[in-house]
């Protein structure tokens, strides 16, 4: 699904000494994603307390995850995408507390949602955000739409679903992340395979 970066300066898709290999934070959060979804499947019986916790927790390492991305990724520090994805991590992991505090599942459905939806919106922002003068297109432009559209479509359905119960909700937030994180694997596989690299920014 990644799509090989155009050149954008003479330093673009290098690594800084030390720096994080973007094919590594994207697999990161693809392992999250995964592993949340795969939480949901086989959790017959979450409870409004597990709903919680699991929902903050997914959210708080899903918010860590995409910051990791976004900073391992060649974008200057005024870039207008860059700004737009690392306020959505932060909105992000401000949910997270707010669902781990709450013990309340339409307050969870309600603001992990909202959290998805954000993030969603800034992926999608991101892929189709060309500043005048840049040549080129992120490595993640492709990842981000579809991400994007997981994301929003997930998170505009979880506030629907807050009558179904901690069940239902965990079981349409699972079933996004699960589609999100094989969509990353892919991701990171490509751009292992690639030998796709980023310089932090």
């Amino acid at each position: 699904m990644s799509e090989t970066a155009l050149p954008q300066s003479s330093s673009a898709g290098s690594s800084l000494g030390g720096g994080v290999i973007l094919w590594q934070s994207v697999l990161l959060r693809a392992l999250i994603t995964v592993a949340f979804g795969l939480v949901t499947v086989f959790w017959g019986n979450p409870g409004t307390l597990g709903l919680s916790l699991a929902l903050a927790a997914y959210l708080l390492a899903l918010a860590a995850s995409h910051y990791l991305v976004v900073r391992t990724l060649d974008l200057p520090r005024g870039n207008t995408s860059r700004m737009a994805l690392l306020g959505a991590a932060g909105l992000i992991a401000m949910s997270g507390v707010v669902v781990a505090i709450s013990f309340n599942a339409v307050v969870a459905a309600w603001f992990a949602g909202a959290a998805l939806v954000v993030m969603g919106g800034a992926e999608l922002f991101a892929a189709f955000y060309k500043p005048n003068g840049i040549q080129g297109t992120s490595p993640l432009r492709g990842d981000w739409i579809v991400s994007g559209i997981l994301g929003l479509g997930t998170g505009i359905l979880l506030p629907f679903f807050a009558a179904a119960g901690p069940h239902g909700l965990l079981g349409v937030s699972g079933g996004g992340a699960l589609m999100a994180g094989a969509l990353w694997t892919l991701s990171a596989l490509t751009l292992r395979h690639d030998g796709g690299k980023s310089k932090a920014a």
